[in-house]
């Protein structure tokens, strides 16, 4: 597959912040599938979500712009359906393009969230030749989907990230072995809340479980943040195993050299640290996210660059050898990842 651009396989979470995550020091998280991405690959120390919510995260993601350009600085703002979108870029550079999970961008205008649950258009789907998602939904054992340009309704089956996880898994299948290189996009809802709904035998792990709290906890929060951290823990560990899944996909296709394999999330979440129990707020627990990129030629170090979420599309791009579109306002920080600059 030598002089082919690579394929990329993008993860990205809901609310897991950089510190939630074993390799980051937190004793509370079982993440041996992150830990060892850490451990193999590119860690970028200081990756953050400028913009902390999730539709400006998305927006941002989409288009290499900050959110006062592309219009999405809250939540439920619709994308523009024009925008020169990483599907469309990829796609002009011979890419076939999926998306899998919560899309978060068709926004309600009615103020009411009355997008939420309806199909978005083929045409608010960006560009990408395979979409299975919905706007926006939270209740994990029990989320539908729309595939392409079918209004039908469908269900995933049991606890939706696995459920996507393993659609990836066909996707790489399918596509390990075609002419063409692939940028598959995964986006999870977990561990956004609600925190008490991951599977029983997660929930279960930490059910009794000795939580640490961060010092900036007040004491009258403490409980609530124990309580809540638990539930947090075992959508993380759910989700550590949905990495584990895509990514042994990607190594038994025999395409792990020719994959850029990336998994981040859109922000963090304060969990009652400075007294919040939300994002949306500039402290390290809301901003600050894990950034792991794992490509073998690349090798493994830590890289404290300032990610935000504008740079992902261009260092994409710089990485695969693509030129940048001229509306993108992100930084493109693949000299660095390569270990040039």
């Amino acid at each position: 597959m030598s002089g082919r651009r690579p394929n990329i396989v993008f993860l990205f979470a809901d609310e897991w912040r950089a510190q939630a995550t074993g390799y980051a020091g937190d004793m509370n998280c079982q993440t041996p599938t992150l830990d060892a991405l850490a451990r193999q690959g590119v860690n970028v120390t200081h990756s953050v979500a400028g913009c902390p919510v999730c539709c400006p995260y998305r927006a941002s993601l989409m288009t290499g712009q900050y959110p006062l350009t592309h219009g999405v600085f809250i939540n439920d703002v619709e994308l523009r359906p024009d925008v020169d979108s990483i599907a469309r870029v990829f796609g002009r550079h011979g890419y076939d393009t999926a998306y899998i999970g919560k899309w978060h961008l068709y926004g309600s205008p009615d103020g009411k969230y009355g997008r939420r649950t309806a199909v978005v258009p083929r045409e608010y789907q960006l560009g990408f030749d395979y979409w299975k998602g919905f706007e926006c939904c939270h209740d994990y054992n029990n989320s539908r989907y729309f595939f392409n340009d079918d209004p039908t309704p469908r269900r995933w089956d049991g606890y939706d990230a696995f459920a996507q996880s393993d659609d990836a898994c066909q996707y790489i299948r399918e596509h390990a072995r075609q002419d063409r290189p692939f940028l598959l996009m995964v986006s999870y809802g977990p561990p956004h809340f609600p925190l008490q709904t991951a599977p029983p035998g997660y929930r279960q792990r930490y059910a009794n479980a000795e939580i640490a709290l961060r010092p900036n906890v007040p004491a009258a929060l403490r409980d609530k943040a124990r309580d809540d951290l638990r539930g947090y823990c075992a959508h993380i560990a759910a989700l550590d195993d949905c990495v584990k899944r895509v990514w042994d996909a990607v190594r038994t296709a025999g395409i792990e050299d020719d994959t850029i394999f990336v998994f981040t999330s859109d922000h963090g979440d304060m969990m009652q640290s400075q007294g919040l129990d939300t994002k949306l707020f500039p402290w390290d627990e809301s901003i600050r996210v894990p950034f792991l990129l794992h490509w073998p030629r690349l090798g493994a170090r830590e890289l404290p660059v300032p990610l935000d979420a504008p740079d992902i599309l261009p260092t994409l791009c710089g990485l695969t050898s693509c030129a940048v579109p001229r509306t993108v306002e992100g930084t493109d920080w693949s000299a660095h990842i390569r270990g040039e600059r």
